[in-house]
């Protein structure tokens, strides 16, 4: 964490700016979350899968410049860039050397402003497209954690992400232009900036740039309750592949952080966690086994991951509700000490970064409502105490918890 580091959040209109700024850093990474995700799409025939198309067409050309002028123009000042489209946004992320962020920005700009989206570009992110949503049954440990994702989250935040084939087809350069211009629009978007720069020199530069940019994209609301139980899809192979999934704290909410500690104790960080040294180490059942935490605004989700042979698939999924059920007892300090060492760690080499602390700030302000310092998330982590914890595990993981689980299945036969 370097010395000298401050935060700052104003508004542009009706768009939350928010600038860390890294005397001694000589880069800067933007990461700009536009409302345009997966969750807002139409349903079939109506776009679904126009946020996946969107995210690839608007790096092909913007303002005056056709693709391969754009795409000259961005490495000519050595941008790193990426757009990647998600459930709630598309974010738009760059890295640069200070000295051109001024530049950065304006083509930026275009690119949200002013895309092309030309029908050549509509045609080869259509292509694209199809064959990536073809494809998604080849990685079946990918595929499993969708197919959970299907039951678990309320609709419409159960889609993929990667739209159907009938939705891929009716999307044509008119309608991906008129989504566009809906839903891209400042009410909902959240701009991050990390790095070398001046913060009232940032907001100078996007005031003038986003003049006149006004509006408010309309936010997807849940129109179903998550159908949970068990999915399962029929995949001949000599692997079976599984996906547990449990209601887990919101990102605002105060038990998040203690979350996140459980999970690293349970079966993340590395192969010192219970479920790796019990399923697989101890009892050989499964080749891999491993647990995440995703905290949204709304809701969080945690995953459990295990793959093994049909044979043994049930006694896999036995286990680990085993260890599920075990974890209402706590923790041991040793676990507490280690799982609290790392998450330290990984927190401050994570956020020293400024690539995922331009991502982290943005999310912060749609996740909880205002950005974070990585001082006050460090802070967050060293205020946890065993005792709490184990209080935490004890309504966490109680029988009347795990009865809301959600089980997918992907393999040559059901659990």
């Amino acid at each position: 964490m370097s010395d000298g580091v401050s935060l700052s959040t104003v508004r542009i209109g009706e768009m939350p700016l928010v600038v860390e700024t890294v005397p001694d850093s000589s880069t800067a990474t933007v990461a700009w979350l536009l409302p345009v995700g997966a969750a807002g799409d139409g349903i079939g025939a109506a776009g679904e899968g126009e946020s996946a198309m969107l995210a690839e067409v608007i790096l092909r050309g913007a303002g005056s410049r056709d693709s391969r002028a754009f795409s000259d123009a961005l490495d000519l000042i050595g941008v790193q860039r990426g757009v990647a489209s998600a459930m709630h946004h598309i974010a738009i992320t760059a890295t640069c050397l200070t000295a051109h962020v001024p530049t950065m920005l304006e083509l930026l700009t275009d690119m949200v402003r002013r895309p092309s989206i030309g029908d050549d570009a509509v045609e080869a992110a259509r292509d694209l497209a199809l064959q990536t949503l073809g494809s998604l049954r080849d990685d079946p440990q990918h595929y499993v954690s969708m197919v959970l994702g299907g039951i678990a989250h309320p609709a419409p935040f159960n889609r993929h992400g990667f739209g159907t084939e009938e939705g891929l087809m009716a999307c044509t350069q008119a309608s991906l232009r008129a989504a566009w211009t809906r839903r891209a629009r400042p009410g909902g978007s959240i701009l991050g900036v990390v790095g070398g720069v001046d913060a009232a020199s940032v907001r100078a530069k996007l005031e003038a740039l986003l003049d006149g940019w006004s509006g408010r994209s309309e936010e997807p609301s849940e129109s179903a309750p998550p159908r949970r139980g068990t999915a399962f899809e029929r995949q001949e192979s000599a692997q079976t592949h599984m996906c547990i999934g449990l209601p887990a704290p919101k990102d605002s909410d105060h038990a998040s952080m203690l979350h996140r500690l459980v999970v690293r104790i349970l079966g993340g960080g590395g192969m010192a966690n219970r479920l790796f040294t019990e399923v697989r180490e101890a009892r050989g059942l499964c080749y891999s086994v491993g647990m995440s935490y995703a905290a949204g605004r709304d809701r969080g989700l945690s995953s459990i991951y295990a793959g093994s042979t049909p044979e043994r698939a049930g006694q896999t999924i036995e286990c680990i509700r085993g260890e599920l059920r075990r974890m209402a007892e706590g923790v041991s300090a040793d676990e507490f000490e280690r799982a609290i060492i790392g998450l330290k760690s990984s927190t401050i080499m994570n956020g020293e970064r400024s690539s995922a602390r331009a991502s982290a700030i943005a999310g912060d302000v749609y996740r909880i409502g205002r950005a974070r310092s990585l001082k006050e998330v460090v802070a967050q982590v060293d205020a946890l105490t065993i005792d709490a914890v184990n209080a935490y595990c004890r309504t966490a993981f109680s029988p009347a918890a795990l009865e809301a689980a959600s089980l997918a299945v992907v393999g040559p036969e059901p659990l």
